[in-house]
């Protein structure tokens, strides 16, 4: 097989776009070239020199600004040979997605904060496209016909689930099994790499939402984009006081859609009084003549429940003492903990350090007391990347299927429960010896206060707790 001398040529610095592109070194002459012992087949790329990776991957950098809507950017790769070719030549375009997570998990293990591989994603399929699956070079032309790849800024957008303060993608574009030449096999491919400024993380996400990840499908969502009462279509409200003797007084007045993305449950230190108090009563819930503090509790009960997939809540939590924020669920059957109980979030102290907690909790043999399987780990935790972690959102994901839950934090796993560890204990009627997390789930958010939390901090009223969305998402 005869060796083709053979160029990737991006004109992407001839490209109009309708959007401000952030382009270092911009020139048209300079060109750098690797070659492989003599091999004659050689990949070149014309392009903002920029940054090229120490290991010899050809790496494209391009940063797009703006956030409010949508863009298409058209890069152009073209198969090139110094002489016309004496055949036709066609050679296939697929993405070497091993050798860009071998990349990615090299720069994480380093925690090579210089690498244009740390903490990036490869793009998924909907933030961009492919002219065609092949690229081609007739008999008789130096320059074969534009490969274009449409890159869909928005879509990337939506994928920024981190909080990192930016967003980089990678697409790893890779040529293979040419039917005329010989591809040099260590040049290849080429990381086109995408820098997105990041989503405010103090901010309510303004990107649309995402109708399908990683094969799911959306099924359910609130986004909270109205002013005023949240849509009780979607949600009921927990009424008095109703759990772990807590302080607040629970009440729908304290939920509300602020109009700019967010639901907020805010915690009040007043006064209200108790209908159900029966003086010289020993029952916490009636022998409080007043409550002194009110919140709210939200849930899906008989208007939405879920069996397996992934739910995403991204949220913005107060943390100091005596707040309980939680994003929650609970089964649909049995009563608790045979019912089965997903803590996605939980935030109180523990050990007397403030504390975030991922649980999942299950039927024993002793009726009202559950088996639990949580993790806790401390606020400073956190902190210590991040000074700021606790003013800005982050997203709490729990994904479920028949064998195994898993709670994430802004993507970093947190806790793991294998189904097969979670056979109810002979108490709780119905549902003894019944699996609780293989039935469908309802959802609960709530502000609690006391209780677990602690004494308040009066001085931190009023607490609150921002909601930006809640998405469920399911395989079809």
């Amino acid at each position: 097989m005869k060796k083709l001398k053979l160029r990737i040529f991006s004109i992407v610095c001839f490209v109009l776009v309708s959007f401000p592109i952030a382009l270092e070194s911009c020139n048209n002459d300079e060109k750098d070239k690797f070659s492989n012992n003599g091999n004659l087949s050689v990949l070149e790329i014309k392009q903002a020199k920029d940054q090229w990776y120490k290991q010899g991957n050809i790496n494209y950098i391009m940063s797009i600004q703006g956030l409010t809507t949508d863009t298409i950017v058209n890069l152009d790769l073209s198969l090139y040979k110094n002489d016309a070719a004496d055949k036709d030549t066609k050679v296939d375009v697929a993405l070497d997605t091993l050798k860009l997570d071998s990349l990615i998990q090299a720069a994480a293990d380093n925690n090579d904060t210089s690498s244009p591989f740390y903490k990036a994603k490869q793009m998924q399929s909907d933030g961009y496209a492919f002219s065609a699956t092949q690229m081609t070079l007739m008999k008789g032309q130096k320059i074969g016909d534009n490969f274009a790849i449409t890159i869909h800024r928005n879509a990337l957008l939506q994928e920024q689930t981190t909080g990192d303060a930016q967003g980089t993608f990678i697409l790893p574009i890779q040529i293979k099994n040419s039917n005329s030449y010989k591809i040099n096999s260590t040049l290849n491919t080429v990381m086109l790499i995408v820098k997105l400024p990041g989503i405010d993380q103090t901010k309510p996400d303004p990107t649309t939402v995402r109708q399908a990840v990683d094969g799911m499908q959306l099924v359910w969502s609130d986004e909270f984009n109205t002013a005023g009462a949240v849509n009780s279509q979607y949600w009921n409200f927990e009424k008095g006081f109703v759990r772990n003797q807590e302080l607040q007084w629970y009440q729908s007045d304290n939920a509300t859609c602020d109009g700019n993305g967010a639901l907020v449950i805010t915690g009040n230190k007043e006064q209200v009084k108790n209908p159900n108090y029966v003086n010289g009563s020993s029952d916490w819930k009636t022998n409080r003549d007043y409550a002194q503090y009110t919140s709210s509790s939200m849930t899906t009960s008989g208007k939405f429940s879920f069996k397996y997939g992934r739910i995403l809540v991204r949220a913005k939590i107060p943390t100091s003492a005596g707040s309980w924020p939680a994003i929650w669920t609970l089964g649909n059957w049995y009563e608790w903990p045979s019912c089965g109980e997903i803590d996605i979030l939980e935030s109180y102290p523990s050990g007397g350090v403030s504390a975030i907690h991922a649980n999942t909790c299950w039927g024993s043999d002793t009726r009202w007391s559950g088996n639990w399987n949580s993790v806790v780990k401390p606020l400073s935790y956190f902190t210590a990347k991040d000074p700021n972690w606790a003013s800005k959102y982050h997203i709490w994901r729990m994904d479920w299927d028949e064998n195994v839950l898993r709670i994430y934090i802004d993507d970093e796993l947190v806790n793991e429960t294998n189904q097969a560890n979670t056979q109810n204990g002979s108490s709780g009627g119905d549902g003894a010896y019944q699996y609780p997390f293989r039935q469908a789930h309802y959802i609960l958010l709530n502000l609690a206060i006391g209780g677990n939390a602690g004494t308040p901090d009066d001085s931190a009223f009023p607490l609150k707790y921002y909601i930006d969305y809640v998405r469920v998402y399911q395989k079809k």
